[in-house]
């Protein structure tokens, strides 16, 4: 993926140095030009099983995800399969190392508002893909100088709230089990044609119950839920295969075709159909070049 613009940013604006995927395998090692010069946040679809931060040692099952601050950075060491996507910037105080290495933290701060998180967190296939085009979203943007700085900045705001509120694999603490549950359905059978009652009566309550603990736990409706990963899955379709729109709302879930690229374009502000000219447009540039 290319490098985002890297002007200077306003005072205190994070500012997007680049955004890159990467796709590797075995012992990958990515040592920067400048060392503990930038605030990175990446997530790995499929990677592992180990990673190197400094004098630590993580060792994780894919999908995972890591947040780390500029100067926390000694040495980026992964081993195993690689394929996810990156974001460098500079956070201007967003980001800061925790209590130490050893602590495995991250502070994040807003304003006055300050919070701690872990370093790494394996995750749900589901936030794991969220998060992923999240990332995506802020390397997309095309438009220029202070307009195209600023909603990166948004964007990437928006992706650090998800790693802080994504849960960690197997559910996190103070989240109701029948929430946790509901929540493993929804990721498991997301694409499926099946009713939210289908899905609610895989578990043990009723569904007004339900749908209340999972609000509390997660900030958002099951049904919004699920349409977020369908909609997701769908972009990702329409990006990189060579279905129409029908066939990608089938794929996503999605029954009415119609239905579908009204809430695609209410969601990411342009017709799922024009995401297939343009990325369709870039593909054939890029194979005559």
């Amino acid at each position: 993926m290319s490098a985002a613009p890297k002007a200077g940013a306003g005072p205190g604006a994070p500012e997007i140095l680049a955004v890159r995927e990467d796709h590797s395998n075995n012992a990958v090692r990515r040592d920067l030009a400048a060392p503990c010069s930038s605030d990175i946040l990446s997530v790995y679809i499929e990677g592992g099983p180990a990673y190197r931060l400094g004098r630590s040692s993580y060792r994780f099952a894919a999908p995972a995800a890591i947040l780390i601050p500029a100067g926390m950075l000694d040495d980026d060491r992964q081993e195993g399969k690689v394929n996810g996507i990156i974001v460098f910037f500079r956070g201007r105080g967003l980001l800061r190392p925790g209590p130490g290495l050893a602590g495995r933290k991250v502070g994040v701060s807003l304003g006055a508002e300050q919070t701690a998180v872990p370093c790494l967190k394996e995750l749900s296939h589901a936030d794991a893909a969220r998060l992923a085009g999240c990332i995506a979203d802020i390397g997309a943007v095309r438009e220029g100088a202070v307009a195209g700085r600023m909603l990166q900045a948004g964007l990437l705001l928006r992706a650090v709230a998800e790693y802080c509120r994504a849960e960690p694999r197997g559910g996190g603490e103070g989240v109701h089990r029948g929430a946790a549950r509901l929540r493993e359905l929804i990721d498991e059978l997301a694409y499926e044609d099946l009713s939210m009652d289908e899905i609610y009566s895989r578990v043990d309550m009723s569904a007004a119950h339900l749908e209340a603990l999972f609000g509390s736990a997660y900030g958002v409706t099951p049904v919004a839920y699920r349409r977020e990963l369908r909609l997701r899955r769908a972009r990702e379709l329409l990006i990189s295969s060579q279905k129409n729109v029908g066939e990608v709302a089938r794929a996503a879930g999605f029954a009415d075709p119609l239905y579908f690229s009204r809430v695609f374009r209410r969601a990411f502000g342009v017709t799922p159909s024009s995401l297939i000219r343009s990325y369709s447009s870039r593909r054939a540039t890029l194979g005559s070049s």
